[in-house]
């Protein structure tokens, strides 16, 4: 049986760095794409304004629960400590 492949530090910066500018890219496109239709037709486009709407609410879940969760596991462990 092969052994499974792990990311190093390395890479896993590399990964996430490349996620951030991509993330940020898409952002960017989407409002852009947004504006232009609001100028032009006066309008917002449904399918565009709606995929920012919810890739930023998906962001800013996922931090807000990963940031939750990493502070939860700090508490105890620093309570464990102390006992």
């Amino acid at each position: 049986m092969k052994k499974k492949w792990r990311a190093d530090e390395m890479e896993m910066a590399i990964n996430f760095k490349s996620m951030r500018i991509s993330w940020v890219f898409v952002v960017v496109a989407l409002t852009v794409w947004c504006l232009v239709v609001l100028i032009k037709d006066g309008d917002v486009p449904f399918v565009p304004f709606m995929i920012l709407c919810v890739q930023n609410i998906i962001f800013f879940s996922c931090t807000l629960i990963y940031k939750r969760t990493l502070s939860g596991n700090e508490k105890k462990l620093d309570n464990e400590n102390e006992e």
